[in-house]
């Protein structure tokens, strides 16, 4: 799951309570603005998002562990009460519904079973789509049909040598030859294996396995050569990661 759209499922998360609670609350219209409660439900599940990164990093390290999904879930649940803690410092300094009849630290009771009820379904989302759904496509034989001069071919991750984007289409350099698919580069990247495809610029991915040489240029620019002749540069921002990778992966 792609960082933005968990960012916006949380903003939708905060403006439908923001709006329900306002809503619910009709006796206090007159003292209440709908802005004061939005933003205050805005800050209160902000937070959200960094646990997210966090999650994305655990579960990437984790993963091997026999235990990890376990792990996952009991620093999930440590976040939830973290998350009440954030909740009861918020409301109590800046809740629209502060000293108003009927409310504690700025809140009603019934909002902790909406906040409770929420917390561990955005839990279970995210772990469910960082990890279970994750490892089910990873496990899933994967095959690319590919169309030229009206035959089909199938071709597997390891025949690709690099994939270029082109206008609204991906070429696909194999080791069958060139194909043409009408979808976005970045449509690969969900698929292929990570531990193989990297990369280098916003208009080309690499297979590693077929890099003949990385070469500088001038300045801080690097171009990589794959097996095939190709030569493609390496954008600044992937400079560093493509160079420490191959370091990594050199005896």
């Amino acid at each position: 799951m792609k960082t933005k759209n968990f960012l916006a499922l949380i903003t939708t998360i905060a403006i439908v309570l923001g709006f329900l609670i306002y809503w619910r609350e009709y006796a206090t219209r007159d003292q209440v603005t709908l802005i004061h409660v939005l933003l205050w439900q805005t800050l209160i599940w902000t937070p959200w998002i960094l646990i997210f990164l966090v999650f994305k990093m655990l579960v990437e390290k984790v993963r091997s562990i026999t235990y990890g999904k376990v792990l996952i879930i009991t620093i999930g649940v440590l976040w939830i009460v973290l998350h009440f803690g954030w909740f009861f410092m918020i409301s109590s300094n800046i809740s629209p519904y502060l000293d108003l009849p009927g409310s504690k630290f700025g809140v009603y009771r019934y909002f902790f079973v909406f906040w409770t009820l929420i917390d561990f379904g955005i839990l279970w989302f995210v772990v469910d789509k960082l990890w279970w759904k994750k490892e089910e496509k990873t496990n899933a034989p994967l095959l690319f049909e590919l169309t030229r001069g009206g035959k089909k071919h199938f071709c597997e991750p390891s025949q690709i040598q690099w994939l270029a984007a082109e206008n609204y289409y991906t070429k696909l350099f194999t080791t069958e030859g060139v194909f043409v698919m009408r979808k976005p580069l970045k449509s690969f990247l969900d698929v292929l294996p990570r531990d193989n495809f990297k990369k280098i610029h916003r208009s080309t991915i690499i297979n590693v396995d077929f890099v003949s040489e990385l070469v500088r240029g001038t300045g801080s620019t690097l171009d990589v050569v794959m097996k095939d002749g190709a030569k493609r540069r390496v954008s600044k921002s992937f400079v560093k990661d493509i160079i420490h990778f191959f370091k990594d992966r050199t005896n």
